[in-house]
């Protein structure tokens, strides 16, 4: 097969998966509601926009994430939507109704969600030929190109995440092509890869300030490109090349932050929105370290001008062992995650830890009574850091999981033939992001791994080339073997897990866990089981969660204190969620059966419903009706 030939298979499997994952996201597309979401449809979405044509900059300002990357594409959707506050509710009968009830337009809630999803998954499917674009450009290879983008355009938790209507669906975008982006700089060391490295990081940063953290791999990576050469090209580095790479990095930050700023003029009538995500990542202890550090090097290059060449020549020499260590710790957490879980889980309670910090409210990072955080040993933050990594292990792909292994058993053998210092550079991010969430006592899910995902990409890529080497198999017909496996392997996720992509778990975990807690999946099946009874139009629920009532053609109680003087439920509506927090759990005033109170209810939910869904085939991840008993 010549080469042209080559590039038309490559180009057609390219437009096969990113058709693939956009005919999947538009499954279904507004049949759902996430927590969360409808502050921005209703609200932050249309203040941005509002905003602008006011030009009044600080309202440009909607939310702490900021997010205003989720203005800027889901806004498209005011074009056809100018005043989606105006079709929220049905207008309420009396006064006591409006008081007691949300009574939403349940059937405009649907063509709502199309309305400002549509665009986003566009934009997300549109995203993947630019993935492809740098990869090649990053790795000279459409082959490995087309690897990243089948990797990206197949993962259950990328496609589900570009159905919601939130600032992780375009963190993922941004933060991902940034990455490529400078990946493309070091390659080709052309000028318009820093350009658009510092605009997509700007734009990353536009989305979450978690972004800043982007920084560290772009720093991880130019250590990596010095270290990992030859002993004689690492002895003429001298203090000009590193100078260079330090410039480029702090011309990506200036343009970041320019980016930053024009998207977000609320910026220039209030600098703090600017510093505020800065701070997160660097703080006055870090730059006074920072500067010492760099006077103490400024001074040994003073005092003896060849000592950046003799230091790199020495790490250049130690370059498969610094290689094979980052390559073990990320082999090992993922070994410890498993055994851990399939011994049941004896080594860390990973899932009792995280559903304690979410009783307990999880911005507190709170595990009482199992680990009181005021005294928590080195083996007790062990078992933190297994329970922040347990939802991003166990959300990849299995093939991902056993590249790694070969990558590390290869790492071991010496026999990696390239790409040494990307494997370096991504492990050692994936390790240092799970430890900086740990730091910033973050309990972790896949959406606050989002970032991650992009990275797991590029290593099974370039894992996937290294095998087939090998095994010797560098034929065309091998490539696209390889090529067709994977597409085909993530067709079948997809068709497995809709319309619950997002809800993906690796069937490594066993079935008796979960990594996921319904987030809203499950409340559209709920509010259709709830309409297709006789008199639903007079029915009265309560749920945990208003994502149910959005798709109720009935009535849902706005507070947990219900009044049984004043008014009955009919039904309850219970996720996980619900059942965890007893704060959140309904209060029966009134009652005249003392001892049908809540607790009888939740008590007795794993049998006492009449109805539920169980996500995924998790039964730890669910939505159950239960009767309310007069």
């Amino acid at each position: 097969m010549n080469p042209k030939q080559e590039k038309i298979i490559i180009f057609s499997l390219l437009l096969i998966s990113i058709l693939s994952f956009f005919s999947f996201g538009l499954y279904r597309l507004g049949q759902f509601e996430t927590t969360d979401e409808h502050l921005w449809k209703y609200d932050r979405i249309p203040q941005y926009w509002e905003a602008i044509k006011e030009k009044d900059w600080q309202k440009t300002y909607i939310n702490d994430k900021p997010g205003v990357t989720v203005a800027l594409i889901s806004g498209i959707g005011l074009i056809f939507e100018p005043d989606p506050r105006a079709n929220q509710y049905l207008p309420a009968k009396s006064a006591l109704e409006n008081k007691l009830f949300e009574h939403y337009n349940y059937q405009q809630s649907e063509i709502t969600n199309f309305r400002f999803r549509l665009p986003i998954l566009i934009f997300s499917t549109l995203s993947l030929l630019a993935f492809f674009y740098l990869a090649y450009r990053a790795f000279n290879s459409y082959r490995t190109a087309l690897f990243v983008t089948l990797l990206l355009a197949t993962n259950p938790i990328l496609l589900g995440i570009s159905q919601i209507i939130n600032p992780d669906s375009f963190f993922w975008i941004f933060g991902g092509l940034s990455t490529l982006a400078y990946l493309a700089l070091l390659n080709t060391r052309e000028r318009k890869f820093l350009i658009a490295c510092g605009a997509l990081t700007g734009l990353a940063l536009l989305s979450k300030y978690t972004a800043f953290i982007l920084f560290a791999f772009f720093i991880f990576s130019a250590f990596g490109k010095i270290v990992f050469q030859d002993r004689k090209s690492a002895l003429k580095t001298d203090w000009k090349i590193i100078l260079n790479y330090i410039f480029e990095i702090a011309i990506i930050f200036i343009i970041s932050i320019a980016v930053f700023s024009i998207l977000l003029p609320a910026v220039f009538t209030n600098p703090d929105y600017l510093f505020k995500g800065i701070s997160q990542f660097l703080n006055l202890k870090i730059i006074f370290s920072g500067l010492i550090f760099t006077s103490a090097i400024a001074t040994l290059i003073a005092w003896k001008k060849d000592i950046i060449g003799q230091l790199t020549a020495n790490l250049s020499k130690q370059k498969k062992i610094l290689l094979y260590i980052s390559l073990i710790l990320f082999s090992f957490l993922i070994a410890i995650s498993l055994f851990n879980v399939w011994t049941g889980q004896k080594i860390a309670p990973v899932s009792q830890l995280r559903d304690l910090a979410y009783i307990n409210e999880p911005k507190e990072f709170n595990f009482k009574p199992l680990l009181d955080k005021k005294d928590i040993s080195i083996f007790d933050n062990a078992k933190l850091y297994l329970m922040e990594t347990y939802p991003f292990i166990f959300s990849i792909s299995p093939i991902l999981i056993l590249l790694t292994f070969f990558i590390t058993f290869k790492g071991f053998k010496k026999e990696i033939k390239k790409n040494n210092y990307i494997f370096f550079a991504i492990t050692i991010f994936i390790i240092f992001y799970i430890f900086s969430t740990l730091l910033a006592h973050i309990v972790t899910n896949a959406r606050y791994s989002i970032i991650l995902y992009p990275f797991m990409a590029i290593f099974g890529a370039l894992a996937i080339e290294e095998l087939l080497t090998f095994l010797n198999l560098k034929k065309t017909k091998h490539y696209l073997a390889a090529f067709i496996f994977l597409l085909l392997l993530g067709l079948f996720s997809f068709w497995k897990t809709k319309p619950f992509y997002f809800s993906y778990t690796s069937p490594l975990l066993p079935a008796s866990y979960t990594i996921h807690d319904s987030w809203g999946h499950g409340s559209y099946e709920a509010a259709m089981y709830l309409n297709s009874l006789p008199g639903a139009s007079d029915l009265i629920i309560w749920s945990n969660s208003d994502t149910v009532c959005r798709f109720f053609k009935g009535k849902c109680l706005k507070s947990r204190k219900i009044d049984l003087a004043l008014v009955k439920p009919d039904y309850f509506v219970i996720s996980k969620r619900g059942a965890l927090k007893e704060k959140n759990h309904f209060i029966l005033e009134n009652n005249p059966d003392k001892q049908k109170d809540a607790q009888y209810y939740f008590k007795n939910l794993d049998t006492n419903y009449v109805w539920q869904i169980i996500i995924n085939n998790r039964k730890d991840n669910f939505v159950k009706i239960v009767k309310f008993e007069n």
